[in-house]
């Protein structure tokens, strides 16, 4: 695979992993990162670690910023986790304090 291909494909791996993450396909977003990662490693391989380097900087960018709305994503999941646990809890209790009335 040339260079030019290749970083092209990290690219349509990371807009292909946003768009699995945003859908919540949590197993498709599993095969993009194997393959983003295989894509990765060609990458470096056939170009040598400075040229893909030069080649990589936008790609990191890219990375980061999904990694960012990722990690937003788990912080508003774990918000709701708790949200319900404590939901389950008042309800545990509410009927608790109707069974000792």
């Amino acid at each position: 695979m040339d260079h030019d291909a290749t970083l092209q494909a990290l690219h349509a791996d990371l807009d292909a992993l946003r768009t699995a993450v945003e859908q919540e396909d949590h197993a498709e977003a599993a095969l993009i990162a194997v393959r983003h990662d295989r894509h990765l490693r060609e990458f470096i391989e056939t170009c040598g670690t400075q040229a893909a380097a030069n080649g990589l900087r936008k790609l990191l960018e890219l990375q980061r910023d999904l990694t960012r709305d990722m990690l937003a994503r788990r912080d508003v999941a774990a918000a709701h986790l708790r949200s319900g646990r404590q939901s389950v809890r008042a309800a545990n209790a509410y009927q608790q304090a109707g069974t000792l009335a």
